[in-house]
């Protein structure tokens, strides 16, 4: 009898602490379904989303220079707080990327778009003629895409990772969860629904595992000399990633089953 109640109690714990472990980082990988990837402009176009004139060749004259500057010295600063806003996500809230992926994220956007941009800033407040300025926006457009590159592979890179994490511990617990089904099995419960749900929980999880598998070194790869080619990188990204979330949703559901069967 005692035996019994321990391997109740046991199935119990497991089945709650799986659910429980899903409820926490499973929501994590909705992300992928939110990230906002602006869509790509056609091929040779550099307007942003907002902006009355292209900010790689920005509508200058003598007659109105200071306005010129002003357009371009906003451009950066706008590009700054979100080279800023990035750099955040990546040391403080983005809780699984990998110390790899997380060194090579904080290093461009640290030691390579934030300073670049800068020197930008510098130049721009220096500048006294119209070629001056347009020189500075070019190079702050061609050249450090913060809108069209590190902001998408960002973002997505901070999604492949938090997949792989939750694949990971899902993988670490089948172990443990054939277990508890087997013991109750033994104990003459009827666990074929619990072995059913638990048979696609790996399958599961295995598929999401396929989609993200190799996906964030790929993002990572992406430099703004590869735009607008990369655009297609990214958009395949998104759609694997949001191919791995309802993957792992699915899976999270096959827990709930599992803990309702051997309750």
């Amino acid at each position: 009898m005692r035996h019994r109640s321990t391997g109740q109690r046991a199935a119990r714990l497991l089945a709650a602490s799986v659910v429980a472990g899903m409820v926490v980082i499973v929501p994590v990988a909705a992300f992928a379904t939110t990230t906002t990837v602006t869509t790509p402009p056609s091929p040779g176009s550099t307007t942003p989303s907002s902006g009355p004139t292209q900010p790689s060749n920005p509508l200058c004259a003598p007659s109105a220079f200071s306005p010129a500057q002003q357009y371009v010295a906003s451009a950066l600063s706008g590009r700054v707080t979100q080279l800023n806003s990035l750099l955040s996500a990546v040391g403080n809230t983005a809780n699984h990327l990998t110390a790899a992926d997380q060194q090579t994220l904080q290093h461009d956007i640290s030691a390579v778009e934030l300073p670049g941009i800068g020197a930008l800033q510098t130049q721009v407040q220096q500048a006294t003629t119209c070629a001056e300025l347009r020189m500075a926006a070019r190079s702050m457009v061609f050249d450090y895409r913060v809108y069209y590159v590190m902001t998408p592979q960002t973002h997505l890179a901070i999604v492949a990772d938090d997949e792989t994490a939750i694949e990971a511990t899902l993988g670490n617990l089948e172990t443990t969860i054939a277990s508890a089904i087997d013991n109750s099995a033994d104990r003459g419960k009827n666990v074929s629904a619990a072995q059913s749900a638990f048979s696609d929980l790996k399958n599961e999880v295995s598929a999401a595992g396929n989609s993200t598998n190799g996906l964030a070194d790929e993002l990572l790869a992406q430099t703004p000399q590869g735009f607008p080619g990369n655009w297609q990188v990214f958009g395949a990204a998104r759609t694997s990633l949001s191919n791995a979330r309802n993957d792992l949703h699915a899976a999270y559901n096959d827990g709930r089953q599992i803990r309702s069967d051997l309750q």
